[in-house]
């Protein structure tokens, strides 16, 4: 049975899967991406997460590898802004110096693409048409499938969902505007919400959580706050679902699609999250358009990039 390597490089951690012919992962790993080193930096990561796996490159058919970032056609990675010490990189070229491995057996893509094909496929997507994937983490990033396959544009940028905006007088979004979803609803942009509720409510239990480890503040400690019925937590969570369900209503009247995947790390929130981002999204969207939509969680939850990056791998290197 032919065996597939999934990457998904992601601003956080690093993933690494060895999955079959039945999109069935025999091994997995993560690592801490570098903050510092640039794209050489990530190739040594992927090699000792390689060799911690005992996986040879001999026995992959085709390597998949899905960057949090602008993509073009070519498989260029365009100035990650998560990835620090980047710019433009033809990754390709590098993994396939360092590993010694076939460049026409890698495919580069978007990570939200990936992660939209494997909810499309073998996940919740459940082949809907069109089908709109977004990915909570340390961005936010989004596909539109259409057909099966993501919308490209002219030179492979489309789909840069996270960079919608939002509130025209938020916070500055890495790629310079003010108020985009980026800057709102990721871990970071979650994260400067709670500091900015936290402030002004000494009494909430997260005080207590971080116990002086003022850096350990994250969207997992919020929602614990927020699942114990802190009512600095659930402001927090009330003002993300508004956001997100602002987005969500966009999306519906933009593309019209059938249904729209969530996953990333923030998704696990769950019910607590996108319920009410659903039924904001419901009101705000025109009614004729979202009255059919589905919006759900992502089945494969951190998975899902890894697994896309295999399945297309897969796909386009079948024979």
């Amino acid at each position: 049975m032919k065996k597939y390597l999934g990457v998904d490089i992601g601003g956080m951690n690093t993933k690494v899967a060895l999955v079959d012919e039945n999109c069935e992962i025999i091994s997995y790993a993560l690592g801490d991406t570098p903050i510092s080193g640039g794209p050489q930096a990530e190739i040594a990561l992927i090699a000792e997460i390689l060799k911690y796996l005992d996986i040879s490159l001999d026995i992959v058919h085709s390597v998949g590898i899905g960057i949090p970032g602008p993509v073009d056609l070519k498989g260029v990675v365009h100035n990650p802004p998560n990835l620090n010490g980047w710019g433009n990189v033809g990754f390709k070229k590098l993994f396939t110096e360092y590993f010694k491995y076939p460049a026409d057996s890698i495919y580069i893509d978007n990570d939200a693409n990936f992660a939209a094909i494997a909810e499309y496929t073998i996940g919740s997507g459940a082949q809907a048409d069109p089908m709109i994937m977004l990915t909570l983490g340390t961005g936010v990033g989004g596909s539109v499938l259409i057909n099966g396959s993501p919308i490209r544009g002219e030179n492979g940028f489309a789909g840069e969902l996270g960079h919608i905006v939002l509130n025209p007088d938020g916070p500055r979004c890495g790629c310079g505007r003010r108020g985009c979803a980026e800057a709102l609803i990721s871990h970071t942009g979650i994260v400067r919400t709670a500091w900015e509720i936290l402030r002004k409510d000494k009494g909430s239990i997260i005080w207590g959580m971080l116990d002086g480890e003022f850096g350990e503040l994250s969207p997992k400690i919020i929602e614990n706050a927020a699942d114990l019925g802190d009512p600095a937590a659930n402001k927090v969570l009330d003002i993300t679902a508004n956001y997100l369900g602002s987005l969500l209503a966009d999306l519906i009247n933009i593309f019209n699609p059938e249904r729209i995947v969530i996953g990333g790390g923030i998704s696990r929130w769950g019910d607590a999250l996108i319920n009410p981002a659903r039924k904001i999204a419901v009101k705000n969207a025109l009614k004729h358009l979202a009255k059919n939509v589905k919006i759900v969680r992502a089945k494969f939850y951190r998975k899902a990039g890894v697994l896309g990056a295999a399945i297309i791998a897969m796909k386009k290197h079948s024979t």
